[in-house]
């Protein structure tokens, strides 16, 4: 029996590179924002007295912001870090510093990917381990591992693609922002066995435009699973935004709202505990409550096997050069959609 744990959103401004031209002066906003990260990891371990293992969760885009005018060579260049690396050996040492697990969200440049960069959500344990790390398959702002499916399952698997962290405070998965509109997204993390999904996110926060935070509530009572969503609460830098409204989240298994930070702003106040073995008591119960108990999957599967959109593979020979292109197959895809009768031009 796992005993509750506290889960803590740490809401921060995100301060951003797009006005920099270098890595040495977008590496020194990012080591600023670190500074700052490390007193609000010792606010929040120090309001909990260390009675009860604890999770912190930082926001999307939280160390750089994401790419505007920059090619993707600039980006990569400029703003984008290993994982791990420099950057997140500081974080790894601060969970080991403080006991607690830490979630937090980069964008990522990889050795055994040249040329490709990655919108990364990775989780760090209390000894310092980098235990779970996804690359973000619905992008827009970045390439995603779709655009070379093949030789990316070839190389990760399914294990490695949709990672879920077994730990001793229960089976964690991640995704983030945007990711949270595709059901699959969350479904998939719990067919994987996650208890608690982690949602480092940039977004409106406040209002429920297209749905999005309603989304939250579904992905957390459909997959009767945890939802910790840490929201940024402002951005600093070019482009300045008023997208990022804080409200992070967290939320229960039956879609209830434990916790919310109130607004924009650097805040901790959104922490609640995380009782897990709770969770695994009502996924063991008969009746029309238990939503995994239920699923017919077998009957959408031949629906999903004729659903191709979106080109897989468009980028498997050379990277993506700038997220323009991604606008250039989103439009192709919409001929696909046309076609195929899904949607209907007006």
């Amino acid at each position: 029996m796992l005993l509750p744990w506290r889960a803590t959103c740490i809401q921060t401004l995100n301060h951003v590179v797009n006005d920099v031209s270098t890595r040495e002066e977008a590496l020194a906003i990012i080591h600023r924002s670190l500074d700052r990260w490390e007193s609000f990891i010792a606010a929040a371990v120090g309001r909990s007295g260390g009675v009860t293992r604890q999770l912190l969760l930082f926001p999307e885009f939280a160390l750089t912001g994401f790419p505007m005018r920059e090619s993707a060579a600039e980006w990569i260049a400029k703003a984008c870090i290993e994982i791990p690396g420099p950057e997140t050996e500081r974080l790894q040492k601060m969970a080991q510093r403080f006991g607690v697990y830490i979630g937090a969200n980069a964008y990522e440049r990889d050795p055994q990917w040249p040329g490709r960069y990655f919108n990364c959500s990775f989780l760090i344990d209390p000894s310092g381990s980098i235990i779970l790390k996804y690359k973000r398959v619905n992008t827009v702002h970045s390439p995603s591992p779709h655009d070379f499916m093949d030789r990316y399952f070839d190389h990760y698997g399914v294990e490695g693609a949709f990672p879920v962290a077994r730990t001793e405070i229960g089976n964690i998965g991640m995704i983030p922002c945007g990711e949270i509109m595709y059901p699959e997204a969350c479904r998939v993390l719990m067919f994987r066995g996650a208890e608690v999904i982690l949602h480092p996110t940039s977004d409106h926060g406040a209002g429920d435009f297209i749905a999005w935070e309603s989304a939250k509530r579904t992905r957390a009572s459909e997959n009767m699973v945890y939802l910790v969503s840490s929201n940024s609460g402002g951005v600093v830098g070019s482009p300045a935004s008023s997208n990022n409204l804080g409200h992070s989240k967290i939320i229960d298994y039956n879609g209830l709202t434990l916790a919310d930070s109130g607004g924009p702003g650097e805040s901790t106040r959104t922490n609640a505990m995380i009782d897990v073995t709770g969770l695994r008591l009502a996924r063991q119960e008969v009746g029309p409550l238990n939503r995994i108990a239920r699923q017919r999957t077998e009957m959408y599967m031949r629906v999903y096997e004729q659903a191709h959109f979106y080109p897989p593979n468009s980028f498997v020979d050379e990277p993506m050069g700038s997220k323009a292109r991604i606008a250039e197959i989103m439009r192709e895809t919409m001929d696909r959609l046309s076609a195929s009768g899904v949607v209907q031009r007006p």
